[in-house]
């Protein structure tokens, strides 16, 4: 039997259920035995979330078999949002793989909790989902000397890539984002030149302000 179900809740926990057995099986159900959840593995999705995967597993007794055993399994976050799934076997060994997709938080990690129970059987294991880094770039800052046409850079991290140029508050200044490296040209001489900013933005929808500035050697 294989069965197949996506579901929802708060903070974008998402799981993905496969049921694998090899049949009814035969003899009587059991919620003696053992029951176990295989330690998390965890893939960045680079999207700003993180899937998480474990696999629930339910081994009756000898001479017993695990068709019609209910595995009750919640899943919760940091905040308190939580997802019960119900899961009832089929078979004499039987398991049950669940995947989270888990959003990332910006400058703080967080962790998920999964516990499963049959009866007074439980089991459980967690694991920290890392933190994004803030998105960052240094200033610009142009000398008072500087002739126009004068190119400088600033190198933006963290966040989610790619990144994307917004606005410049100031028509002084020609700007252009490749990949992480912001070029920025001073079009008229420095001296002259007020103080702006260069805003970009994420994949993540996070906005950065970039100055720049002028200064006298």
């Amino acid at each position: 039997m294989k069965a197949i179900r996506y579901l929802t809740v708060l903070f974008s926990l998402t799981i993905l259920v496969i049921m694998q057995g090899c049949g009814s099986g035969g003899g009587t159900s059991d919620t003696a035995g053992s029951l176990t959840i295989s330690a998390p593995t965890s893939t960045d999705n680079k999207d700003g979330s993180y899937s998480v995967t474990v696999t629930v597993t339910y081994a009756p007794p000898a001479d017993k078999t695990a068709q019609g055993v209910v595995v009750t399994t919640t899943a919760t976050d940091s905040f308190g949002n939580y997802r019960t799934d119900n899961a009832t076997l089929t078979s004499g060994s039987n398991s049950v793989i669940y995947t989270y997709r888990v959003r990332q938080n910006v400058g703080f990690s967080s962790s998920l909790s999964i516990v499963s129970n049959i009866g007074g059987m439980v089991s459980g294991v967690s694991i920290v989902i890392p933190a994004i880094t803030p998105l960052g770039a240094p200033a610009v800052q142009f000398k008072s000397t500087d002739v126009p046409g004068t190119v400088l850079t600033s190198a933006i991290t963290g966040g989610i890539a790619p990144y994307s140029y917004v606005s410049v508050s100031t028509s002084a200044l020609s700007v252009q984002l490749l990949g992480t490296t912001l070029n920025v040209m001073n079009t008229t001489t420095g001296a002259t030149t007020a103080n702006a900013t260069v805003i970009v933005t994420d994949a993540n929808g996070s906005l950065l302000s970039i100055p720049v500035g002028y200064f006298t050697p």
